[in-house]
């Protein structure tokens, strides 16, 4: 006995197999730590008009990462808040050069114990034992709060306090976890816990780049999700975790 299918029916089932035989192309990204919360809102935004690829963030302190795309590490994007880490990538030849560009700006924020706000001078309170940083040697955020202690002449008084974690997001944990009192660090880790922002005036701006990794075989779809990035949609979702527009 012989069993006709309907012409609707085998359009149907010929949509649902073409559908289930799409490839999909998986991209390891290469995140730094001030990313670590907004990256799954980008990967699902993107993924929403993109489908058929998939974002897998690997995040780390920017320096951390780049010396691993250096040693040939297998990712396929890199996104530093380190601008002068991408550029060297990309003169070394690590990333393909002209797949480089600014992909948004980084703020600072500060977060107290009592969750109160406070003047930068009350960090010579005895309350306030211990001010966790990002380390400026691994972290742009860490230079940049550094810079901005520095601007309002609070530094000599917060130095002998700091204590120091490898990127913003160690800061922030020293902080969660006790050992710390205050908390300098990327806004972007800190959505919904009312932090108080700190003047970019303070500080010299943190110009986040990225790039493609030239050793990557997933180079067209990198360009889209890189090209995505910096578009109005992508761009909506950085303004909500406290990022500013990609800068020059």
């Amino acid at each position: 006995m012989s069993i006709r299918l309907s012409s609707s029916f085998s359009f149907l089932l010929f949509i649902v197999l073409a559908h289930s035989c799409v490839a999909q192309t998986t991209l390891n990204v290469a995140a730094a730590s001030d990313l670590s919360a907004i990256g799954p809102s980008l990967a699902s935004q993107f993924e929403k008009t993109n489908p058929t690829i998939h974002i897998r963030f690997v995040n780390g302190a920017s320096a951390m990462l780049a010396q691993q795309i250096e040693n040939g590490a297998p990712f396929d994007v890199f996104l530093s808040a380190n601008a002068q880490f991408v550029d060297q990538l990309a003169l070394n030849r690590k990333l393909v050069p002209n797949s480089v560009r600014s992909y948004a700006t980084g703020q600072l924020a500060i977060l107290w114990k009592d969750r109160k706000a406070h003047a930068l001078n009350d960090l010579a309170l005895d309350q306030f034992r211990f001010l966790a940083l990002p380390n400026p040697k691994l972290a742009p955020y860490g230079v940049a709060a550094e810079e901005a202690l520095k601007h309002e002449n609070v530094w000599s008084t917060a130095k002998p306090k700091v204590v120091y974690g490898e990127n913003v997001r160690q800061a922030l944990q020293l902080f969660d976890s006790g050992n710390a009192d205050v908390v300098i660090t990327a806004d972007s880790l800190l959505q919904g816990r009312n932090p108080q922002l700190l003047p970019a005036s303070w500080h010299a701006p943190i110009i986040q780049k990225g790039g493609i990794v030239a050793a990557s075989t997933q180079q067209s779809a990198a360009k889209t999700f890189l090209d995505w990035l910096v578009s109005p949609a992508g761009q909506s979702v950085f303004a909500k975790y406290g990022f500013g527009k990609p800068g020059s």
